[in-house]
């Protein structure tokens, strides 16, 4: 049994997480959070030059995991998280307990996603990058969901309501 009030949303980059977060808070009437590391700042009081410069990648996951935990004493909330919040034992056991949709998304539509919205850093072969990413998270991402769908159709108020009838089933 799942708390039938928060929703937390998970998956790579370019899967559109916060889309399906914003579709979701404002179907149900929730508030949406959209919690990444640039989050680090507003929710605890930590720069990212600060987690990143002086911590490393482990600080950064201990700064995602604290705020997820503050994150799981709140009501009614839809929370699109970092792609990296798997990355951290804390936050996976912490995701375990949580209605946690993992958003799958193909190399090629993420590619195709990414690269037309932001900039992404230079490298020899972003697919064999992202590849990479996909190997190395995938399966943690599914050890921790409650529920996942892929979002490379983008029929995002057909996956709302997919969400919503799972976290129904769930309670």
């Amino acid at each position: 049994m799942y708390n039938s009030n928060k929703i937390f949303i998970i998956g790579h980059s370019g899967a559109g997480k916060g889309v399906l977060a914003q579709a979701l808070a404002k179907k149900l009437d929730w508030q949406f959070i959209n919690a990444d590391v640039m989050g680090c700042a507003g929710h605890i009081g930590r720069r990212l030059s600060d987690v990143i410069g002086n911590e490393g990648e482990k600080g950064m996951h201990e700064c995602l995991a604290d705020i997820l935990s503050h994150q799981t004493t709140m009501n009614n909330i839809v929370v699109t998280t970092d792609e990296s919040i798997i990355g951290s034992e804390r936050a996976r056991e912490l995701l375990k307990t949580e209605f946690t949709v993992h958003l799958k998304v193909s190399i090629a539509v993420q590619v195709e996603r990414l690269t037309g919205y932001r900039p992404l850093l230079p490298v020899n072969d972003i697919t064999a990058f992202f590849d990479q990413l996909h190997n190395e998270r995938d399966s943690l991402y599914e050890s921790v969901a409650s529920f996942s769908l892929s979002s490379d159709d983008g029929k995002i108020e057909q996956h709302t309501n997919m969400v919503i009838k799972a976290l129904t089933k769930k309670i």
